[in-house]
């Protein structure tokens, strides 16, 4: 069977004419997949990815012309014409909400699967003219802005949930998207300068940074960095499961701070939610107080014991 191999691309784009195309793109990735493979056999990690591969691309997205692995998740292109738009987003973002609720279910009766998996997925999704790369009647890739906002909407799905732009919405009935919520972003490379509309599905948990509901481009930002040796077993020991640190700057709008958590050893990282710490002064100095009970239950579910490195970021407007 042939490859992919270098050469074989190569030849591949010596052929290549370019089209253009409208499509959704649809971008979905897996939460906790770092921390996932860390923690399984390669051989465990192939069973789940092609069991959620197969469950997506038959199951939810018949249609699709092109499909992506992207490492933790897949790009997903439905082309649409202007007889077909109406019925391509309207199904496209129905098949996105049930891959939403029903993932957590995606292995359950596998017998290959008797291992932990991950439970939460983001999805972000978009519309638009894009690029079509074709050789020898395969198409090689796509490219384009409407597949760089879905990646980037898709990021914005934390810590799981549905995000897409207006450009999407305007297609879509009015009682699926009275069942979103409407926020503008500044995104960068994409609307660093003046934002954008998009919906999330607030009803799933989804939380939009602060530090992309403000203008990006003239801001300027503080960030310090902070390492601790964060113990399970001594956390859930604590009745408070409080760690405060001060803040070397005055925020010039504590609302906008946003707080990330890696775990360096498995790769796992977190946007931490507004309401797991709290903005205060003391003596007139600056300090974030955390309720590290949230970090706790997902490094449980990680599967992780003992004492490990947490990396804190912090970062906000000065």
């Amino acid at each position: 069977m042939e490859h992919l191999t270098p050469s074989v691309l190569k030849d591949l784009l010596q052929k290549a004419t370019g089209e253009s195309q409208h499509v959704v793109a649809v971008n979905i990735d897996i939460r906790g997949f770092s921390a996932f493979c860390e923690r399984v056999e390669s051989a465990d990690l192939v069973v789940f990815i092609k069991q959620v591969y197969e469950k997506l691309v038959d199951g939810y997205f018949p249609n699709a012309r092109f499909v992506k692995p992207t490492g933790d998740g897949l790009l997903i292109v439905i082309p649409y014409r202007k007889e077909t738009v109406k019925e391509i987003t309207g199904n496209t973002l129905e098949a996105c909400t049930r891959v939403h609720n029903e993932f957590p279910s995606f292995c359950t009766g596998e017998e290959m699967i008797s291992f932990r998996v991950p439970q939460k997925i983001g999805i972000g999704l978009s519309r638009g003219a894009a690029s079509r790369i074709v050789a020898n009647g395969l198409t090689v890739d796509y490219s384009g802005r409407v597949l760089n906002l879905a990646s980037r909407l898709m990021n914005l799905a934390r810590p799981s949930g549905i995000v897409f732009d207006a450009g999407f919405v305007q297609m879509l009935p009015t009682e699926i998207r009275s069942t979103f919520s409407r926020s503008k972003v500044w995104l960068w490379g994409i609307a660093e300068h003046d934002p954008i509309d998009i919906y999330y599905s607030k009803a799933y948990g989804t939380k939009i940074p602060a530090m992309f509901r403000k203008r990006l481009d003239v801001r300027k930002w503080h960030t310090q960095k902070k390492t601790i040796i964060f113990s399970l077993l001594e956390s859930e020991e604590k009745k408070d499961h409080l760690w405060l640190t001060p803040l070397e700057r005055e925020p010039a709008d504590p609302s906008e701070i946003t707080v990330v958590v890696k775990i360096p050893k498995s790769g796992a990282m977190w946007i931490v939610s507004n309401e797991s710490y709290v903005y205060e002064q003391v003596a007139g100095e600056p300090r974030i107080r955390f309720d590290l009970s949230p970090l706790t239950k997902e490094l449980r579910k990680l599967g992780f014991a003992g004492a490990d490195r947490c990396k804190f970021s912090i970062s906000y407007p000065r």
